[in-house]
């Protein structure tokens, strides 16, 4: 095992506040890597040299003796039954030989956890590649495919649904704190804790036998993959999840005050097709981002499925020749009566109650938006142009 400059100062540094004696820590080039005496740092150590030389312990009694070195005890330190490295108290031998041993024991006790924890990440990062390489559909053989899941212990055949769950407001909180000029590298080793503990309380809402799946997904977003029943009513699928992804919502709420948006998609039972259940999530959470919602199924969706796949100047135009902006301004709240007047599925009474306005003020405001625009929100033919146009109008203006 390779033992990185960190490493090695975070064990000296841990080392020296019980021994109280400068440590050293040579790497297999005898070099210097770490030293409470940082001046020392990237010297040559002759005395850890004729320790990994003979993988004995080298007694330095005068500072003549081996170049690079002062008077003090130099060990092996071993990882697997094989020198990694050597550890150094400085010192006289007589004075600091007992806490030379206590010292090479504690570590190759923090080095084997610093191993542990490299080997944990290492799997944790190849099972998060496979899971990204099998949702982005980079991969050419589909039964080698199911072999690696098979060796993560994932089942590639079992029907999920792929969510995309985002941190609201997290980028540009954290954008600020980094712009500011006295933060330092704590502050990304904070972030990544952060964004490692929201992970853990993710998945801690997971049953204990299950198959869902969870990996990040950038900076802000993760990606679930949540294990269905196929042989569920559809409804009763969406109340599973809704379940499970409102504890999950209510738990980061508690714990960190994070808000976070959700978009689900499609029920996937082909591997093959998991893209597309994650193409429906995204196209979901845009949804529910634009109209400030907690989260959006794609099942529930109408136009909104497609409407993010055109181009901004061409909704734009759409909604310019349907809604005519200038002339709509003319009416009070005029995208707010129609929005509210279609989720009310047309009728005037339940959106008059919603608005807190009376019926008549509500006709008014639906008789003049036909008049200025040609389109009557009333009548079934325009009310959908309308609609349409009105999507396409939120959608622009929050992405502008």
């Amino acid at each position: 095992m390779h033992i990185s400059q960190q490493v090695a100062q975070s064990i000296v540094q841990e080392t020296q506040a019980i021994t109280k004696q400068n440590i050293n820590f040579m790497d297999h080039n005898a070099k210097i890597i770490a030293s409470m005496d940082f001046e020392r740092i990237g010297d040559f150590h002759e005395g850890a040299r004729e320790v990994l030389r003979t993988e004995n312990k080298v007694i330095i009694s005068t500072g003549e003796e081996y170049e690079g070195a002062k008077p003090g005890i130099n060990l092996p330190v071993r990882l697997n039954h094989q020198v990694v490295g050597v550890i150094g108290i400085t010192g006289k031998p007589s004075e600091v030989n007992q806490l030379g041993e206590l010292l090479k024991k504690m570590t190759e006790i923090l080095i084997k956890e610093a191993y542990l924890d490299d080997q944990v990440e290492l799997e944790k990062q190849a099972r998060e590649t496979f899971i990204t390489e099998w949702v982005h559909q980079k991969y050419e053989d589909e039964k080698l495919l199911a072999t690696r899941g098979w060796m993560f212990g994932i089942n590639i055949h079992k029907p999920r649904a792929a969510v995309v769950l985002e941190l609201a407001g997290f980028q540009e909180y954290w954008y600020e704190r980094m712009e500011n000029a006295e933060v330092d590298m704590k502050e990304e080793v904070h972030l990544q804790r952060y964004r490692r503990d929201i992970e853990h309380l993710i998945t801690q809402h997971f049953p204990e036998r299950h198959e869902h799946l969870l990996i990040p997904d950038g900076s802000s977003r993760y990606i679930l993959l949540l294990s269905i029943n196929p042989e569920d009513e559809k409804e009763k699928q969406k109340n599973k999840i809704l379940f499970r992804l409102s504890r999950i919502k209510e738990a980061l709420d508690f714990t960190y005050r994070q808000k976070i948006v959700m978009g689900i998609g499609g029920l996937c039972t082909n591997p093959e097709d998991m893209w597309k259940s994650l193409e429906e999530a995204e196209r979901s959470l845009q949804y529910a981002s634009d109209h400030d919602q907690n989260l959006s199924f794609f099942d529930d969706l109408g136009v909104e499925s497609f409407m993010y796949d055109l181009p901004a100047s061409v909704r734009q135009d759409f909604v310019e020749r349907i809604l005519k902006p200038d002339q709509l301004m003319k009416i009070p709240d005029s995208l707010e009566t129609m929005k509210v007047f279609f989720q009310c599925r047309g009728s005037v009474t339940e959106a008059a109650q919603m608005m807190h306005i009376h019926k008549n003020t509500l006709q008014y405001r639906l008789k003049k938006i036909a008049e200025l625009t040609g389109y009557d929100p009333r009548d079934i033919k325009d009310s959908t142009l309308l609609q349409v146009a009105v999507s396409f109008n939120r959608i622009n203006k929050k992405t502008s």
